[in-house]
């Protein structure tokens, strides 16, 4: 499959999320080729996947803009990243974001059966990950919120 057919559906659940369940418009996105090695921004949600395709998925993020739409999510402000809710409500729109893109997957490619692992969530200083042995794609949007990249990391699985 083409790099188009992974990030499409990620980018689409991403655009729809953050206008439906946060307010916030997407501006439309610049691929970022960052091979193996993905550069955080300092906020990064991951969740995984698997079935016919298995992978991960990261929301990236400066911890400025997690803040922010933790604090649009619900409706309360906060002064650190690391604070609990600021880190379940980013869990929470990774999570909604990966399960609409991954839903979508699944009604286009009958078969597929991809299924979500439990979001995780980091923080820190320009860390960086590295998707070993599979395809990657990154997306670098704007939000009023700040900077969001999303990457997709892939492999295909059995059907």
């Amino acid at each position: 499959m083409s790099s188009t057919t992974y990030i499409v559906p990620f980018i689409k659940a991403v655009a729809s999320v953050f206008k439906d369940m946060l307010g916030i418009v997407v501006t439309k996105g610049e691929p970022v080729d960052e091979g193996e090695e993905f550069g955080s921004q300092g906020f990064a949600v991951i969740v995984g996947f698997t079935g016919g395709w298995r992978g991960r998925f990261f929301l990236d993020m400066p911890p400025t803009a997690a803040l922010r739409l933790a604090s649009i999510l619900t409706g309360e402000e906060y002064a650190s990243p690391t604070e609990e809710e600021v880190l379940l409500s980013a869990a929470e729109i990774g999570n909604v974001v990966c399960g609409n893109a991954v839903t979508a997957v699944n009604d286009a490619y009958p078969g597929l059966n991809i299924r979500l692992t439990p979001p995780s969530v980091f923080v820190g200083d320009r860390f960086s990950m590295f998707n070993v042995r599979l395809s990657s794609y990154s997306v670098l949007m704007q939000t009023e919120a700040g900077p969001i990249k999303i990457n997709v990391a892939v492999e295909e699985g059995k059907r």
